[in-house]
């Protein structure tokens, strides 16, 4: 299904309006990859980020190496 789709099916908020909306909320400042799939309930959110940036939004990322496990990070650009 794609986003039109979706919005026109009345079925919510799409996982890339919820994480925008998560990105927006934090002001600027870094959000996890891990809390942004949990607010989505996407297991993708690298491809949610991508269809993000696709459609005009600014949005780095940056990762985390300094343990065992990468964690990545991103933040919206305003």
């Amino acid at each position: 299904m794609t986003q039109p789709e979706f919005k026109r099916a009345m079925l919510g908020d799409s996982q890339e309006t919820k994480i925008i909306k998560a990105l927006i909320a934090a002001n600027g400042g870094w959000v996890s990859m891990r809390k942004l799939g949990r607010v989505s309930g996407s297991m993708n959110v690298h491809s949610r980020i991508a269809a993000l940036r696709k459609r005009g939004h600014v949005i780095p990322n940056k990762c985390d190496r300094s343990g065992r496990v990468v964690k990545s990070f991103y933040r919206l650009v305003v």
